[in-house]
């Protein structure tokens, strides 16, 4: 059922339709490439300490291995334990470390991808247009009313660098 102020018969207003390759936009994005490095960096640094305590865990395994001959079982199964608890909770450290840095990476991008919904406005309202599609909804279009270059030479000069943010680590 039409509302009463519409009837069927009306014809419908005009549409002004512009594209966008958000994907593309927030790829090239030089807030967006800050991000990545901070992440990258970060994940770097998280790689070398767990490449030491990887270090760590195969010298005790060896250890270990080493004084079983000579270890009573008990005492044996003991250290065996101890090992196996240390092993997952270096395991529980990575998932933490890799949960923080997917936390912080998307808490970032959210900055960037909200100053690209702010500019993508301002752009259709002063070519007025009606609506704004993503580029991938697209099947063929008029390469004028592709936005995607000209927003991303705003983002580029609104928003240069997002700092990322790192969560706290939750303990579990």
């Amino acid at each position: 059922m039409l509302p009463p102020q519409v009837h069927a018969a009306d014809p419908l207003p005009q549409s002004r339709i512009a594209f966008i390759d958000v994907q593309g936009v927030l790829r090239a994005s030089e807030a967006a490439r800050t991000v990545r490095d901070q992440i990258e960096a970060q994940r770097s640094r998280y790689q070398e300490e767990i490449s030491k305590q990887e270090r760590e865990l195969r010298a005790l395994e060896q250890e270990l291995v080493q004084q079983r001959s000579v270890l009573a079982p008990e005492a044996f199964q003991q250290r065996r334990q101890q090992f196996e608890q240390r092993v997952a909770e270096i395991q529980r450290a990575v998932q933490a470390r890799k949960r923080q840095l997917d936390e912080g990476y998307a808490q970032a991008m959210e900055q960037v991808r909200i100053a690209l919904v702010e500019i993508v406005a301002d752009i259709a309202k002063e070519r007025q247009a009606t609506a704004v599609l993503s580029k991938s909804a697209i099947v063929l279009a008029e390469k004028s009313i592709d936005i995607s270059e000209e927003a991303l030479n705003r983002l580029n000069q609104r928003l240069t660098s997002v700092t990322v943010k790192l969560p706290a680590i939750q303990q579990q």
